[in-house]
């Protein structure tokens, strides 16, 4: 297991002078030594302390989203979730509106027992609407701190498929959620292997070998059957017209949970690389998609444009299973994200 808040150390100077070679005595000047500031003692995660934080970030949000202050919205998140936030407020500026705001109800927290000289995280399940009650929707979110000491920070949301149920997470006695290493060989798929066997069925489609062990869907071979119907689009070809995607894991956490029946639950992101081009034999500029308009300068579009998308997803990764059969696949469940950047290369 995507992408700060500093602790202030003041060390103690003591400062000698000597003689040169007059011959003078050393002469030693004393100074008062300064003493260190000491910092808070770390937090041990609870479910308390997850719940605590879970309702700051939902009211800081909030209040940043209803005023239009980004930077206050930024700095209650990070890795992907921080690139869609900004994209969001990028989005709403463009087209003359407000920020979408949310409402989160009915949360249910996952928390881990961790170590307190590692990474903290934590996984909450709510449900999300706007804020008239619109839209309602079950959310998965994962919350991060790096460090002990650190501010949470929401890293990662997914949202839920419509007509999915939630997978039971185990859970013990004392409420606390049982983490997965992110190289668990107990998995149909180790946690940090399922973002790239994703990217390959997105990429490769169905005959890909990865179809053995991740079922088709939407969020796979759907992708890939959406990106060769533009590819071999017929009009575009005629205007001279390409374009081709590249997914690929990120670096940002993965946060994997184990559930009930053996398996486990997976939060993680991925990137969408898309090129579009055009050829400079055929007149005409090139079409813009509607995503990437907000966050392109007034100049035209000639023969290029690059588009960068953040995209996150909830999975279902099974226990591997005694004897493989090919039925036992794991699945996306949920997911959300969008288009974070797009340019013109300077030519």
């Amino acid at each position: 297991m995507n992408k700060a808040v500093t602790s202030t150390l003041v060390a103690v100077l003591t400062i000698t002078a000597a003689a040169g070679c007059s011959g003078k005595p050393h002469r030693t000047v004393r100074t008062t030594p300064v003493a260190a500031e000491s910092s808070p003692a770390p937090e041990p995660l609870t479910p308390d302390v997850a719940a605590k934080a879970f309702h700051s970030f939902v009211n800081n949000d909030d209040v940043a989203r209803a005023s239009g202050d980004e930077r206050l919205s930024l700095w209650w998140t990070s890795e992907g979730q921080s690139q869609l936030t900004a994209a969001a407020f990028r989005r709403a500026v463009a087209a003359g509106d407000p920020v979408p705001r949310y409402r989160y109800e009915s949360p249910v927290f996952y928390v881990p027992r961790l170590l307190l000289t590692g990474p903290q995280w934590f996984v909450v399940s709510a449900r999300r609407t706007t804020t008239d009650g619109k839209d309602p929707h079950t959310v998965y979110m994962g919350f991060l701190r790096s460090k002990a000491v650190q501010r949470w920070r929401l890293s990662l949301l997914a949202v839920l498929d419509d007509k999915q149920k939630q997978p039971k997470i185990a859970v013990d006695s004392e409420g606390y959620a049982k983490a997965l290493a992110t190289f668990d060989n107990a998995l149909l798929i180790p946690p940090r292997l399922v973002p790239s066997i994703q990217a390959t069925l997105a990429e490769e489609g169905p005959q890909n070998v990865a179809a053995q062990v991740m079922r088709a869907g939407k969020y796979t071979t759907g992708y890939y059957t959406t990106d060769q119907k533009a590819m071999k689009n017929k009009k575009q070809k005629k205007a001279g017209v390409r374009s081709s995607a590249v997914y690929a894991a990120t670096s940002f956490p993965i946060f994997p949970l184990a559930t009930a029946d053996g398996g486990g639950l997976v939060l993680y992101a991925l990137s969408r690389d898309t090129v579009i081009t055009k050829s400079k034999s055929k007149p005409g500029r090139l079409p813009v998609p509607d995503d990437a308009v907000p966050f392109l300068n007034s100049g035209p579009v000639k023969n290029e444009i690059d588009v960068s998308q953040t995209m996150q997803y909830v999975a279902v990764v099974p226990a591997k299973p005694k004897k493989d059969d090919g039925t036992v696949k794991a699945q996306i469940i949920g997911a959300d994200g969008g288009t974070v950047k797009a340019a013109v290369p300077a030519k």
